[in-house]
């Protein structure tokens, strides 16, 4: 029977994946890590790395044009493989599906973002709908630097809700029905007890939007027929802190896949590049502050130094194949 290595059932973008761990995963469900692309102008003296968490059903490749964006301006990104997602075979995928709850999903999260703290400075998190939900529950709690979304999922369309809450006891898959113009990776069925913990995590994700209080920025669709445009809209509102809204209107649901896809990952690049060149000043300033009373104390020249641009432009010039950062 497959399980991850880990007690939490979930694959980080952080360590390895054993060989066997390998052969039952699908090759696109495989976690990925990417290193910033070096930037042609000094970059600022600090580290930050951007979570990126995939949706219902869905895999570490729907996001990878996000990372990639996110990497070519000199962040590193990271894609875990989420509880329950990922598997090759249609009986490893039911069976393991079926066992996910938000608090699984949420705990995941969390345990990827301690992960990235012993390591960056800088921590930020992006999500596609389901994801896009468990970052926004991460930002209430405190626990990013900057949190980014597309398409969160907020809210359930209206059967898929009425059947989450009422059947989400029993234990049933149903196959998708959908059609698409793009390749989208994912698992072609639907499980009542997965769905009741999608339920259940939109409404833990939108009632904490009053407690988020980090930078948001959030990409939706009028066109979405999966998650409603509304979704974003509660989040213009409701969040405490700074939010930036776009809408990407010739796209459906999957925008970081569909026919705006670029433009989308480039919006979110750009983002978390501003947050971090925020984020720099800050510790810049703080650093400046410091010195400065230091002086004050022993009538001596301050020797700290601090190397920030806020965040310069990369070398687009620069490809990242697949093979490069799957593993």
């Amino acid at each position: 029977m497959p399980a991850p290595s880990n007690s939490l059932g979930y694959f980080s973008a952080f360590a390895p994946v054993t060989t066997e761990e390998r052969q039952r995963l699908h090759p696109d469900g495989l976690p990925f890590a990417l290193t910033g692309i070096a930037a042609t102008e000094p970059q600022p003296a600090r580290s930050a790395v951007v979570i990126c968490f995939h949706g219902f059903t869905a895999m570490p490749y729907v996001v990878t044009p996000v990372a990639r964006a996110i990497a070519s301006v000199g962040l590193a990104a990271a894609g875990p493989l989420l509880p329950g997602h990922g598997w090759r075979d249609r009986a490893d995928q039911e069976r393991e599906f079926s066992k996910i709850t938000r608090q699984s999903l949420l705990a995941a999260a969390r345990a990827e973002v301690q992960r990235a703290r012993e390591q960056y400075d800088f921590v930020a998190v992006y999500g596609d709908s389901m994801g896009g939900a468990i970052a926004l529950s991460l930002a209430a709690e405190g626990l990013v630097d900057a949190c980014a979304v597309t398409a969160p999922a907020l809210c359930l369309p209206f059967r898929g809700a009425v059947l989450a809450r009422y059947l989400g006891w029993l234990n049933f898959s149903v196959p998708k029905k959908y059609r698409r113009q793009f390749y989208a990776p994912c698992y072609q069925f639907e499980n009542s007890r997965a769905g009741r913990a999608l339920w259940e995590l939109a409404r833990h994700a939108r009632a904490g939007l009053d407690r988020v209080s980090c930078p948001v920025f959030a990409a939706h669709s009028h066109r979405d027929r999966t998650v409603n445009y509304c979704a974003s809209e509660w989040v213009r509102d409701r969040v405490r802190g700074p939010v930036e809204v776009q809408w990407f209107d010739r796209s459906g649901h999957v925008l970081p896949l569909d026919v705006q896809g670029p433009e989308v990952a480039a919006a979110v690049a750009r983002f978390f590049r501003q947050r971090f060149a925020e984020f720099c000043d800050r510790q810049r300033a703080e650093f400046v502050s410091s010195n400065r009373s230091l002086d004050s104390d022993t009538h001596e020249p301050a020797q700290g130094r601090w190397v920030a641009d806020g965040g310069s432009q990369a070398d687009h010039s620069q490809t990242l194949p697949l093979d490069a950062w799957a593993y």
